[in-house]
């Protein structure tokens, strides 16, 4: 397998393959983030406010590699993006008055073209709409199929 090895802002990447080479030129996430946006920095995540929030307080935490998915993620990374999850959570919970945070990881295709894995933190209240404020199209999916999948996991 051969890797292609190239820098981005200041974290040297190891990419497999090569068509994740351009993402990563367009990621929004590997290029436009400035220093001043982040608010917390670990070893290998960042944590900004959303741009475009849901809500006041709306908060993404960032890989600093760039990564498609979840499954994409060491499982090292993993551990730590959760503990990262439970302090951010648990200080908006403790400090003020919500009725607790939804978090949403957004990864695939299914994220906006020039990002990479990220996950949401939203705090939530009484009454906030939330579901109701959201128009989502149905699709089917086979549950039984997706039900013995999940048994073989």
């Amino acid at each position: 397998m051969k890797l292609i090895r190239f820098t981005l802002l200041k974290f040297n990447i190891a990419i497999e393959n090569p068509k994740e080479v351009s993402k990563m030129e367009n990621c929004i996430f590997c290029n436009n983030i400035y220093p001043e946006q982040k608010i917390k920095e670990t070893e290998n995540f960042f944590m900004i406010f959303d741009i475009n929030p849901i809500q006041k307080g709306h908060l993404l935490i960032i890989s600093k590699n760039h990564y498609a998915n979840i499954y994409d993620l060491p499982r090292e990374k993993l551990h730590e993006l959760i503990d990262l999850e439970k302090s951010i959570i648990k200080i908006i919970e403790n400090n003020f008055e919500v009725l607790g945070v939804t978090s949403i990881k957004n990864n695939g295709h299914s994220m906006m073209e020039g990002t990479h894995f990220h996950t949401h933190i939203i705090p939530r209240y009484i009454k906030d709409d939330f579901w109701t404020n959201q128009k989502v199209k149905q699709h089917s999916l086979d549950s039984h199929s997706l039900c013995s999948l999940l048994n073989n996991v």
